[in-house]
C-alpha cells in the first residue's frame, strides 16, 4: 500500500492485486482525511475488503450454467409450490440432456447469440418453449443479482413464434358452450351409472365457474348450506400423485374467494355428500367431495378422457368443438352474460384479475344480444 497527499487535508491510500483470469495489475483506492498510524490500518483493511470483493465476484462468474442453476433452484425451490417444482425440475433434467446446449459452458462466456442458438432448436409447443426460457432468464436474474454478472445474456434471446394456423382462429362460439349443448352432454353422462359423479362434477362447475383443480379439492368444510355460499380457498395439488393429493393455495390472490350457489348446486353437493357417507365409513366435511370408489378425489386426466367418450356417444348430435374441462367455466362465462350480469361481477366470481377470454366471451355474447332483439322487431314489423 501507498498514500498520495491530496490536498491539504486528505490522504489517497492505494493498493495493486493481480485479476486471475487476466493477470492484468489493477487497483483500488480509499481517500481518508489523516496519515495517521492508524488511519493507514483502517485503510488497509478497507483496501483488503475491497480485493476481496472483487476477487470474489470474478470468482463466482466463473460458474458453469448448471452450477448456476443448482446454485439458483436451492434459492428457488422452497419459494414455489409443488406442482411449480414439478415443472421447473422437468425443464431442468430435460435441458441437462438436450445436446443444443452445455450447461457445462462458464456464465461469464456465454451471451445472447448462445441462447438464441439453443431457443431455435426447441420443438415443443410455443407454451412449454417459453418454459425453458423462462427458468434460464430467472438463473440469470439471479446471477446478476448476486454480482456475479453484469448483465443477464438470456434477456435479449427470444423464443420464435410459431406461424399461426387455422386453428388458432377459433370462433369466440368455440370457446364455450350454449346450454343445450351442457344438458345435452350431461344427459349422456347420466345414462350410465359409472359415470353419474363425473357429471355432477361438470355440472357444479358449469353452474359455478371454478376452474378443475378448485372443484376436486372441495371438501364439506367449504360447503355452506345455509348461506347458499361455497368457499373457493384452493386447489388440488397432485403432483406427488392422487393418492396423496392435498389442498394447497389457488393460482392468485382474486382465485381466493367466496360465491353464491344456486338451489341446484345445492342439490348436487347435498346427493353426493350423503353418497360419500353411506360409501365411507369415515367420512368427514374435511375430506373431499367430489371423489372415486376408492376416496380419492377424481382426476382430471380422467374427466377429460370421459368428455371425449360421452361426446363420441352421442353420434350424429355429438359436439363440434375441442372439449375440455375448462370450457365449462367458460360456459359459466358464456351463461352469465347471457343474464345481464356486468362483467365486473363475473370476473369476480370467476376469479380473475385481467382475462382477455372472459371479455371475449362477454363482448360476444352481449353483442349477440343486441342482434337478437333487433331481430325480433323486424319479425314484429316493426
Amino acid at each position: 500500500m501507498w498514500m498520495e497527499k491530496r490536498g491539504t487535508k486528505k490522504f489517497l491510500y492505494r493498493e495493486y492485486y493481480e485479476d486471475p483470469y487476466t493477470d492484468e495489475r489493477k487497483t483500488v483506492s480509499v481517500t481518508l482525511t489523516s496519515s495517521s498510524h492508524q488511519a493507514k490500518k483502517q485503510a488497509q483493511k478497507i483496501l483488503n475488503n475491497k480485493i476481496d470483493q472483487a476477487l470474489k465476484t470474478k470468482k463466482m462468474s466463473d460458474h458453469t450454467i448448471q452450477e448456476l442453476l443448482d446454485e439458483w433452484w436451492t434459492y428457488k425451490k422452497p419459494t414455489v409450490r409443488n406442482n411449480t417444482i414439478r415443472i421447473y425440475e422437468s425443464i431442468m433434467r430435460l435441458m441437462a440432456k438436450n445436446e443444443n446446449i452445455n450447461l457445462d459452458a462458464k456464465i461469464a462466456k456465454v451471451d445472447a447469440q448462445y441462447f438464441q442458438k439453443f431457443f431455435n432448436t426447441l420443438s415443443f409447443s410455443h407454451k412449454q418453449n417459453l418454459k425453458y426460457r423462462s427458468v434460464l432468464k430467472m438463473a440469470f436474474d439471479y446471477a446478476v443479482d448476486m454480482s456475479y454478472l453484469k448483465d443477464n445474456p438470456v434477456e435479449k434471446a427470444k423464443v420464435p413464434k410459431p406461424v399461426e394456423t387455422i386453428e388458432d382462429y377459433v370462433k369466440v362460439e368455440d370457446l364455450y358452450l350454449e346450454k343445450e349443448e351442457v344438458y345435452r352432454l350431461l344427459d349422456c353422462y347420466r345414462s350410465a351409472h359409472q359415470s353419474v359423479r363425473v357429471g355432477d362434477l361438470i355440472e357444479v362447475m358449469y353452474l359455478t365457474g371454478m376452474r378443475i383443480g378448485e372443484a376436486i379439492s372441495l371438501t364439506g368444510a367449504n360447503y355452506h348450506k345455509k348461506q347458499a355460499v361455497l368457499d373457493i380457498h384452493g386447489t388440488l395439488d397432485y403432483s406427488k400423485g392422487y393418492k396423496n393429493a392435498k389442498k394447497s393455495l389457488p393460482k392468485t390472490k382474486a382465485s381466493y374467494r367466496e360465491i353464491g350457489i344456486s338451489n341446484r348446486v345445492i342439490e348436487i353437493l347435498d346427493r353426493v355428500i350423503l353418497e360419500n357417507q353411506l360409501r365411507f365409513d369415515d367420512y368427514s366435511k374435511d375430506d373431499f367431495i367430489f371423489v372415486g370408489k376408492t376416496g380419492k378425489p377424481l382426476q382430471a386426466n380422467t374427466i377429460s378422457q370421459s368428455l371425449h367418450y360421452n361426446n363420441e356417444k352421442l353420434g350424429k348430435n355429438k359436439i363440434n368443438k375441442r372439449l375440455h374441462s375448462h370450457i365449462f367455466r367458460h360456459s359459466h362465462i358464456s351463461l352469465l352474460s347471457e343474464l345481464n350480469v356486468p362483467i365486473k361481477a363475473i370476473m369476480q366470481r370467476v376469479g380473475h384479475q385481467d382475462e382477455a377470454t372472459t371479455l371475449k366471451i362477454y363482448t360476444h355474447v352481449t353483442q349477440k344480444q343486441k342482434a337478437d332483439i333487433v331481430d325480433k322487431l323486424n319479425n314484429l314489423g316493426l
